[in-house]
């Protein structure tokens, strides 16, 4: 071995300085956990979105609750702690687009459920981040996560379940002597005619056509509902199906200024929302040439919690009143009316 010269100041490389050379052990920065925060919680977010929906719970606040919840949690624990409110609502604005071309959901389902998906993101983001904070978690750090999964269970079970019992109603004076109304109602609505306006046109199913069938007791009227419109390219099919549907009423009972009817068959996408027990209709004088219809729609909500899908159902449903009424053949009955008083 040749020694370096005497006085050299050339020195062997030590083994801290070996060491030292050795490049560090890899981690991923905060944007890097984020964005795998992100894709993970899309994956659990459309996993447990079908396993619910094959469970028979896609109408159960588990859905619009529990899902926010577990995406909270997954972005929180995985975003940093300056700003996991931000990414949380910006990974949930995109899982909420993504729902229509990915599983098939519908712009009105997803205008309504928004609200709520946004609420418990940001109620569960607040709860897991505050609980980071505090070395020494107190009672509401056991409280309220314990609340948030009571909450996701409504629906789940029929003793978890809010009765959904309720019955909304709109009149409107129409321009019809009261003894012409119930020939009004015998024959089929104007649903070709009168289109849907409101919280109505934003993607519910619309009915187009109506089978009339008379007043009597026992007979049966078929309204029709339009599919939903084909999805061109690699999108998903509307849930609802290409397919149309149909609900079909039986007249239960009949008064000389009312009748009630009794669903007999629903297989319209309104199904898995509500299910209609009865529907009546009555009327009224006003004056000699003018009645007053009342449209009372009789239902059970089907979808949970209660506290939000209650009031939504009932302006929905009471907006579907009111524009019941306007389909009634008003016009044709004056004819009707006319015709037979030239005849007279």
């Amino acid at each position: 071995m040749v020694e370096p010269p005497e006085g050299s100041d050339e020195q062997q490389p030590s083994d801290a300085d070996s060491a030292d050379a050795e490049p560090s052990r890899y981690r991923p920065t905060s944007a890097q956990w984020t964005v795998a925060g992100a894709i993970v919680a899309f994956g659990v977010g459309f996993g447990l979105y079908h396993f619910l929906k094959d469970s028979g719970l896609g109408q159960s606040a588990a859905l619009y609750v529990g899902i926010p919840i577990v995406l909270a949690v997954i972005l929180t624990l995985s975003s940093p702690a300056r700003k996991p409110a931000g990414m949380a609502l910006k990974v949930t604005t995109i899982l909420l687009l993504l729902s229509i071309p990915v599983l098939g959901e519908g712009a009105c389902c997803v205008l309504l459920a928004a609200p709520i998906f946004y609420l418990f993101v940001y109620v569960g983001v607040t709860v897991v981040a505050r609980a980071r904070e505090r070395r020494q978690p107190g009672p509401a750090a056991f409280v309220l996560p314990a609340l948030l999964v009571l909450m996701a269970l409504e629906g789940t079970a029929s003793w978890l379940t809010v009765p959904g019992d309720a019955t909304v109603s709109a009149s409107r004076v129409v321009d019809l002597p009261a003894d012409r109304v119930g020939a009004a109602l015998a024959a089929p609505l104007r649903f070709d005619s009168v289109a849907p306006g409101g919280v109505l046109a934003i993607g519910f199913p619309a009915p187009v056509a109506d089978s009339g069938g008379g007043l009597e007791v026992g007979a049966q009227r078929v309204i029709r509902f339009s599919g939903a419109h084909h999805r061109h390219g690699p999108m998903a099919q509307h849930h609802w199906g290409t397919v149309g549907s149909a609900l079909t009423l039986a007249v239960s009972a009949r008064t000389p200024t009312s009748v009630t009817f009794t669903p007999v068959g629903d297989t319209t996408p309104i199904a898995t929302w509500l299910r209609w027990r009865q529907i009546r209709v009555s009327w009224e004088a006003a004056d000699a040439g003018h009645t007053r219809v009342r449209w009372e729609l009789g239902y059970t909500r089907l979808l949970s919690p209660a506290w939000y899908f209650d009031p939504i159902e009932r302006v929905v449903t009471s907006r579907a009143a009111d524009y019941l009424i306007r389909t009634v053949d008003v016009s044709g009955a004056q004819r009707d009316s006319m015709s037979h008083a030239g005849h007279s």
